[in-house]
């Protein structure tokens, strides 16, 4: 009589348990795979080697492009909450690896010989599962890595088209153009003002006056969404890309010398400090999410 009290207790209780098992919802996944597009533009115009624009900078100028490469690293996420989240990148073998990404709109069309074929428009990488409401990252190689030996390093730090010399390291964006009054145009962003390590070190630095890694700060970015467009009509918009203002033997455009007067309208609207100006993250207006 037992065992058969016994049997009409524990059917119930396991049929319940086989019921609520089938009403569990799934386990949603533990990371989140995230592909964040990244666009160049000239103003309103997709940026493309070959392209000529008008319109640019303060006398209104054409640019034909020769090279628009940049690196980033410390990419983060946003949650709903405000919490910075790490993105861990993806190493490719090709365009990222260590934290750092080459995003590369230049292939080998018109002007663009320096160029490479292959193209990055996109950062790749995971992060927890969450809502996020932003995107944070930097220009630039991160410190740890900017002083190494670019002969032996692996891509995509081993372009050595992308690299001043050991004390400088990197060059975090090589933008490069013709316009109507000169024959080649630069902007090249790097660590400037960087100390030798004492003598029998043979790499690294001592440190930089000027690490130039700019911080953008994306607020509302979504995943899945939007886009990063990086605009050279918005950083050049308060240049004159027809001249060389730091006048004759200097670099004709911005080498980010603090002593090279060209700099300093793109470094406002990179949020950088240049002399006397300091350094304003909100007046960043070179990238930008759509």
């Amino acid at each position: 009589m037992t065992s058969v009290l016994r049997s009409r207790v524990l059917l119930p209780l396991a049929l319940v348990g086989v019921l609520g098992c089938g009403e569990d919802e799934p386990t949603p996944p533990a990371t989140l795979t995230v592909d964040i597009p990244v666009v160049a533009r000239v103003g309103t115009q997709p940026f493309a080697c070959g392209s000529v624009y008008t319109n640019v900078g303060t006398t209104k100028t054409t640019y034909e492009p020769m090279d628009f490469r940049v690196y980033v690293h410390d990419v983060r996420l946003v949650t709903s909450g405000g919490q910075e989240v790490p993105v861990a990148l993806t190493d490719d073998g090709v365009w990222q690896r260590e934290g750092v990404v080459l995003l590369d709109f230049a292939n080998k069309d018109g002007l663009c010989a320096n160029g490479t074929a292959g193209m990055n428009l996109s950062i790749k990488g995971t992060v927890p599962s969450d809502t996020y409401a932003g995107l944070r990252f930097r220009l630039g190689v991160p410190e740890t890595l900017n002083h190494g030996n670019v002969s032996t390093a692996p891509a995509p730090l081993g372009d050595q088209s992308l690299f001043w010399h050991w004390r400088s390291g990197y060059l975090f964006t090589r933008i490069e153009g013709r316009t109507a009054g000169l024959p080649e145009h630069v902007m090249h962003l790097g660590s400037t003002d960087c100390a030798a390590l004492p003598s029998g070190d043979p790499n690294g630095t001592a440190g930089c006056a000027y690490n130039n890694r700019p911080d953008v700060s994306l607020d509302g970015f979504k995943v899945g969404t939007n886009q990063v467009v990086l605009d050279l009509g918005a950083l050049f918009a308060g240049s004159n890309l027809d001249v060389n203002a730091s006048g004759p033997n200097t670099a004709v455009g911005c080498m980010s010398s603090q002593g090279d007067v060209d700099c300093a309208p793109i470094f406002e609207r990179m949020g950088l400090a240049f002399g006397a100006q300091a350094a304003n993250p909100a007046a960043q207006s070179f990238i930008r999410a759509e």
